[in-house]
């Protein structure tokens, strides 16, 4: 199985569609989930400028004003969609796997930037995975690290115990990522990098 989880930080800026599209193309992905998409509708133009075929089938949570946004996309000829599911943070959708015969979820995150409705982010992450029976595939931009190695100039954040403890308690299993370090910079001098992290 085949996923893209990417912070696309504006999905109608320059160049972003056609990168899209072709990774889209060359990957055949399963499952997308995007954030940041920066859109309070995602219409048919903005699809058909990254998925001219339409292979998959579309979900979105709009933004808040020019803030977050939420973009899910699921394969038609290996998935269907059951229910669906959104939240402020996120958008769960329930599907069914046409070659195993199983039911799954998939949750796509895009998680509060600013600290004082990180509270409300991980209330909401707890119960969306406290009332999911199916096998559950969770990713995006959280926007709180867990350990200080995740930063470059280390520190933890104010939550990253509580966030720690809900992937304890439902004993999720963090995927590691390969290759560079870090997936974020706030492009100053000298710079501070962090995995996963958006500006706070």
């Amino acid at each position: 199985m085949k996923g893209l989880i990417w912070n696309c930080r504006g999905i109608k800026k320059k160049c972003v569609s056609s990168f899209f599209r072709n990774l889209i193309l060359e990957h055949k992905f399963h499952f997308i989930g995007i954030q940041e998409t920066m859109q309070e509708a995602i219409d048919d133009t903005i699809i058909r400028s990254f998925d001219p075929n339409q292979s998959y089938l579309w979900k979105w949570v709009p933004s808040r004003g020019k803030s977050g946004g939420i973009l899910s996309g699921i394969k038609l000829d290996l998935l269907d969609v059951g229910t669906f599911k959104e939240g402020k943070y996120m958008l769960q959708l329930n599907l069914w796997d046409k070659m195993a015969k199983k039911n799954w979820n998939f949750l796509n995150i895009y998680g509060a930037a600013h600290e004082e409705n990180k509270l409300e982010f991980l209330a909401e992450l707890a119960n969306f995975c406290s009332t999911n029976k199916d096998p559950l595939i969770i990713g995006g931009d959280f926007n709180i690290i867990r350990f200080s190695s995740e930063k470059n100039k280390g520190g933890l954040h104010k939550h990253s115990g509580l966030f720690n403890s809900v992937i304890n308690s439902f004993a999720l299993i963090d995927v590691h990522m390969n290759g560079g370090k870090y997936t974020w910079s706030n492009n100053q001098t000298p710079p501070s990098r962090e995995i996963g992290q958006g500006p706070d």
